[in-house]
């Protein structure tokens, strides 16, 4: 039996563009651009937009305030102040980066520390920092040790210690991960009901008569707990 060919119409083979919004970016203080930067970027993919000056009108759209002034006034035309999108977020980066920014950030990248933030706060700060980076991206084992300075004393730390991974997506992984099972743990034993157990093995000579006031309960709950929910992880693992 000859073999049948079904042929694709090249409409259905192209890939669409899809449009992503992006929110505008005024050149206000607190405001961030390089991530500002990569969302112009994914757009810009995600648009299959690759021609030069599309991608610099796109930019340039995005743009509000003393940014839109300042991109529209650079010369006499657009095409001649920014004739890529490269010279455009070159000019932006120099124009409306904070004073020594990359020296700022990396100097808080190397005293970030986890503190009493929640460790995916403490990933995501991290993460920022080294976006701001990019142009002059640290080696991944300073991420590493960053990262792993920085967490706070708990069961998080002592695994990540532990394996001492290579890279920071896998440090960050394991933390998240073991952060999670002893979370977990800790519910756990919240269900568990110490007074039940000692019930159930009293039998009947607790009958008719007052039951001792047991103060070995009576410390912190909340250390307590915690002690507790740690040796059910240790155990488990």
């Amino acid at each position: 039996m000859p073999t049948r060919y079904v042929s694709v119409p090249d409409e259905e083979a192209k890939p669409r563009p899809l449009r992503v919004e992006v929110k505008n970016y005024s050149g206000k203080e607190g405001e961030n651009l390089i991530l500002w930067i990569r969302e112009i970027e994914m757009a810009m993919r995600s648009g299959l937009i690759t021609l030069d000056h599309q991608q610099v009108s796109l930019a340039i759209s995005k743009l509000d305030g003393k940014a839109r002034e300042w991109a529209l006034t650079c010369s006499t035309s657009v095409d001649i102040a920014f004739p890529t999108w490269e010279s455009l977020k070159s000019q932006l980066v120099q124009v409306f980066s904070p004073p020594n920014q990359d020296y700022r950030v990396l100097s808080r990248f190397l005293s970030t520390r986890q503190g009493k933030n929640e460790l995916s706060d403490y990933v995501q700060e991290l993460r920022t920092l080294m976006a701001a980076m990019q142009s002059d991206p640290l080696p991944e084992a300073v991420h590493v040790t960053i990262f792993m300075e920085g967490l706070r004393t708990g069961i998080a730390r002592t695994e990540v210690f532990r394996v001492h991974p290579s890279t920071f997506e896998e440090a960050v992984r394991i933390a998240l991960n073991d952060e999670h099972k002893f979370k977990s743990a800790r519910l756990g034993w919240n269900g568990f009901n110490p007074r039940s157990v000692r019930a159930n093995f009293s039998g009947t000579t607790a009958y008719n008569r007052p039951e001792p006031m047991d103060l070995s309960y009576a410390e912190d709950g909340g250390e307590a707990e915690l002690q507790a929910a740690t040796m059910l992880y240790v155990r488990q693992h």
